[in-house]
């Protein structure tokens, strides 16, 4: 559907960016998550992008489960994530803004606006 609409980035468009994503107050299943994702890797998101934030779950629910599904699902060592950050809809919340230029260090576990 959303490539028929037109609304998902091509590859040139991701490429080099950050992705980041959260479950928010929505908290799907494991299974759920991990169809969500294979949408994305199918589309070639997970080869052209620099690296991902991911949102603290609400509530923590599923926290194990959804980090395994990540990491199956990407299964790329090189591409560095960030897991459970506080933004979006979990607490506290901090802002991410679209567009900015931005480093993300996961060894340190630091994000930097730039």
């Amino acid at each position: 559907m959303t490539r028929k609409n037109n609304i998902i980035p091509t590859d040139e468009e991701w490429r080099g960016k950050i992705l980041f994503a959260e479950t928010s107050e929505v908290m799907p299943t494991p299974e759920m998550l991990r169809e969500y994702l294979e949408a994305l890797e199918n589309e070639g998101v997970f080869g052209n992008i620099n690296g991902i934030i991911i949102g603290k779950p609400m509530n923590e629910k599923y926290y194990e489960e959804y980090k395994d599904v990540w990491r199956d699902v990407v299964n790329n060592a090189e591409l560095p994530i960030l897991y459970n950050v506080n933004f979006g809809h979990g607490t506290p919340r901090a802002i991410l803004p679209y567009g900015a230029m931005a480093h993300v260090d996961a060894e340190k576990q630091e994000i930097t606006l730039l």
